[in-house]
């Protein structure tokens, strides 16, 4: 399976799409004042203990204090009063972002997550990822990163399955002087603060989404250079297959993210068979029904209830990853009647399931045929960061946010550029978009070197434009 990682980057956001062969499965959009802290390692200091809920809030140094659990700290106290007091500075990391007036939630159970393996300085012993299921594999790595694991945990993520030994030995190394430096730099800091490098949009994209195995392709000669000294810092001995995107047609375009990213908005995905599923996200959990339309025919030894699940399985899963969903899943399938169906389309989910770099968990069907799945909450849902409620709709609906509206009004003036180098630059647009437009204005010319005009048009809506 060949992977490619697309990234687009521009002054509002960067946004990223992961391809398996010419399949979009991950979306990510980091903008520059939202990036995510999970991960992050801060110098912090406990401002507060709340021993009847075994909760303390920690001072990091920023305009919200994070929270610690008794269960984020690596020990055998049985509250949190005997395991730490006020005033104390403790080294933690960012386990969750923060979340309306929630602060970040802060653990002390430290990871380092490389592209191929996971370095546990507080834990011990090699675990291997299930899906590392070749024997003579399993034996490679395991002598080759046995004698690292002795003072450390180490977890092999199904990417080493292929990645040559010299990689993994780069990337190992890395790993523990990466965790070298953030000690050092917690010993000698006072104040709360964070520690360690200040991640970008573009860093925190690679972090997550890279593999060593991945071609990765960029939007322009900045993102390309970074990418190549983020890669050179992290795996020094690798030859990263890195491609500057020169082609005049758009990126996301071309390669069918922008599509990806407009049907992982919507509520309803069509199906090739016929048959589509929809997906409603609620506050108690994402509830995802599969209709069969007009499929009624059998698919060989497979009925046609059974044929229409797989494939709704397999676009569930890829939705999930797309939209970043979290939490409780319900999946409500087609009532199967063939003897082993429901074994075959767990057997076929759970497969779909581990391609999936989150964590999830299948519990299995309820007594009324409702699939149950969890999946671990990291990134907030593509949604989130797109879109806002809509005003005129009683909040039911959603439109695109203020940065949604700018990220896209920037690349279509990009494409103005592209495609007639010689054109002047005039919006028109409603009231308060016009305004947002003008306390950007100066940044947008010097991003795209030329003068804009804004005109102001009453008769378009607060969120409307029109490029002349």
């Amino acid at each position: 399976m060949k992977k490619t990682l697309l990234i687009e980057e521009g002054p509002f956001e960067t946004r990223s799409a992961l391809l398996n062969d010419d399949t979009v499965v991950e979306l990510q959009i980091e903008r520059p004042g939202n990036i995510s802290r999970i991960g992050r390692f801060y110098n912090g200091r406990v401002s507060k203990i709340l021993p009847d809920l075994n909760i303390a809030f920690v001072d990091i140094g920023e305009k919200t204090d994070g929270f610690l659990q008794l269960s984020d700290l690596q020990t055998k106290s049985a509250n949190l009063n005997s395991a730490i007091t006020e005033g104390e500075r403790l080294l933690l990391q960012v386990i969750k972002d923060a979340k309306g007036d929630k602060g970040p939630q802060l653990g002390a159970r430290f990871a380092l997550h490389g592209p191929n393996l996971i370095y546990r300085p507080s834990g011990k012993g090699l675990t291997l990822s299930k899906n590392i299921k070749n024997a003579n594999n399993r034996n490679r790595i395991t002598k080759l990163l046995g004698e690292f694991a002795e003072n450390a945990g180490i977890t092999v993520r199904t990417n080493a399955n292929k990645t040559a030994d010299q990689l993994l030995l780069s990337e190992i190394k890395s790993l523990i002087s990466e965790w070298e430096e953030i000690s050092a730099e917690k010993s000698a800091s006072e104040k709360p603060r964070p520690i360690g490098k200040p991640e970008s949009p573009l860093t925190r994209i690679l972090q997550t989404l890279f593999t060593g195995d991945s071609k990765v392709i960029v939007n322009n000669a900045a993102a390309l250079n970074a990418t190549k000294s983020y890669l050179i810092h992290k795996l020094s001995g690798l030859e990263a297959d890195i491609e500057l995107w020169n082609r005049q047609e758009p990126l996301f375009e071309t390669m069918g993210a922008n599509a990806a990213i407009e049907q992982a908005l919507q509520k309803r995905v069509p199906l090739k068979s016929g048959g589509n599923i929809t997906l409603e996200p609620t506050e108690a959990a994402i509830v995802i029904d599969v209709n069969s339309a007009s499929h009624t025919r059998r698919d060989g030894r497979r009925s046609a209830a059974l044929s229409v699940n797989l494939e709704a399985a397999a676009e569930v899963c890829r939705q999930i990853r797309l939209r970043n969903y979290a939490g409780t899943i319900i999946i409500d399938f087609i009532q199967m009647n063939g003897k082993g169906d429901a074994g075959e389309l767990s057997s076929f989910l759970q497969n779909q399931l581990d391609q999936d770099s989150v964590p999830s968990r299948m519990i299995g069907m309820t007594e009324i045929g409702l699939m149950q799945i969890t999946r671990k909450r990291t990134r907030p849902q593509l949604s989130d960061i797109m879109t806002r409620s809509c005003l005129q709709c009683d909040a039911y609906g959603f439109v695109p946010n203020d940065i949604t509206l700018m990220a896209g009004l920037y690349r279509e003036l990009q494409d103005v550029i592209r495609f007639s180098p010689g054109a002047s630059l005039h919006i028109k647009s409603g009231t308060g978009l016009a305004l947002r437009l003008e306390r950007q204005k100066a940044m947008l010319e010097k991003e795209l070197a030329k003068p804009i005009s804004i005109l102001i048009d009453t008769a378009l809506s607060e969120s409307e434009y029109q490029i002349l």
